[in-house]
């Protein structure tokens, strides 16, 4: 972790800048990705498209754009807004941006809810692809310590890491996909192109209720 881009990232938050750039920042303050994942990326450059929800919500049921934004709907949240400036901060560095901007449709893709269980089964995905700036040690720390947050979902949260790990390491690398691109396509026909099964066949558990789970992920537009 760079000490001196986490103080910039700080600082980004307490000024109210938009919280697509403050993850941005904080992704960028941990190591970056490997160069296996870099070249991957390297025809992504410059591409991050502005999503428009009102377009999104008229597309046919089904589609991954409209399960997107059904999904964001049903949390309440807002995409990760990242400013003009970071993107062209970042433009030759396409690693923080495509994870950033992924991050819900991840949670799309895969199946996992928002709760404390289906954020570590995004991040045991995200492990398995290699992408995450944590390795397969720190998912055991995050195993243990959202466990101890929620005990009464530690089953839940142990197995879907596992379950993301698995289905990690069998998909598609999404972040180097334009999967912005996709929008109008059928959800189970980019499932299948990026070799992410269904989540009930992979055997997705739905996080449990927790207060504390939704401090650390809140994330909510306003009502």
């Amino acid at each position: 972790m760079k000490l001196r881009k986490m103080i910039e990232m700080f600082r980004a938050f307490r000024a109210g800048a938009p919280l697509g750039d403050v993850a941005v920042l904080k992704l960028d303050a941990f190591s970056g990705p490997s160069k296996e994942i870099s070249n991957k990326l390297e025809a992504l450059r410059g591409y991050a498209p502005d999503q428009s929800l009102p377009v999104l919500r008229e597309l046919r049921a089904g589609t991954l754009g409209r399960e997107y934004v059904r999904f964001l709907d049903l949390n309440m949240l807002e995409p990760l807004a990242i400013s003009p400036a970071m993107k062209e901060r970042f433009r030759a560095s396409p690693y923080v941006l495509r994870y950033t901007t992924t991050h819900d449709l991840h949670h799309v893709l895969t199946g996992f809810d928002t709760g404390l269980a289906g954020e570590a089964g995004v991040i045991g995905f995200n492990v398995g692809q290699g992408s995450a700036p944590i390795g397969r040690a720190m998912l055991w720390v995050v195993r243990i310590v959202y466990s101890i947050l929620s005990p009464t979902q530690a089953r839940e949260i142990w197995h879907n890491v596992r379950v993301g790990l698995r289905l990690g390491e069998e998909a598609e690398l999404v972040i180097a996909e334009p999967i912005e691109s996709f929008f109008e396509e059928p959800l189970a026909r980019i499932r299948e192109k990026l070799g992410i099964p269904d989540p009930a066949e992979a055997g997705v558990l739905p996080s449990r209720r927790s207060v504390l789970g939704d401090i650390l992920y809140s994330r909510k537009k306003a009502p």
